[in-house]
């Protein structure tokens, strides 16, 4: 079992990812933004931040650079469906290079999602 934080301003992604994850026999928590995200990364002991890219208050790229620098630890997986000025392959590209330990686009596929989640918590 892994402790999971999703980090997603879709509350619709919050409650699929926490009730599948939840299913799958991990504990799961949830924050609407970065900043909300980062406050619970503190105070909690995760072994995974499922985050999506591009949201208010601070993005997931901001949120990779801020774990990977004080949280080294910690497995992130970054997803995106892109914005109509930044396409999600550049995006996922981006996170990927700021040490992601896997991308993904949306719309998600769940299998999927949990293929690279299995993989990342095992390595």
């Amino acid at each position: 079992m892994a402790h999971i934080l999703v980090i997603d301003d879709d509350a619709d992604i919050h409650f699929i990812l926490k009730e599948f994850f939840t299913h799958e026999g991990h504990l799961v928590d949830s924050a609407g933004d970065g900043k909300a995200g980062l406050r619970l990364v503190e105070c909690n002991r995760y072994d995974l931040v499922i985050t999506d890219v591009i949201m208010p208050e601070m993005n997931g790229l901001e949120v990779i650079t801020a774990i990977k620098r004080n949280f080294p630890d910690i497995r992130i997986v970054a997803l995106t469906g892109g914005t109509p000025k930044i396409g999600k392959d550049l995006l996922l590209s981006t996170a990927n290079l700021m040490r992601a330990d896997r991308v993904i686009a949306k719309p998600l596929d769940l299998k999927t999602l949990k293929a690279a989640v299995n993989e990342v918590l095992s390595n």
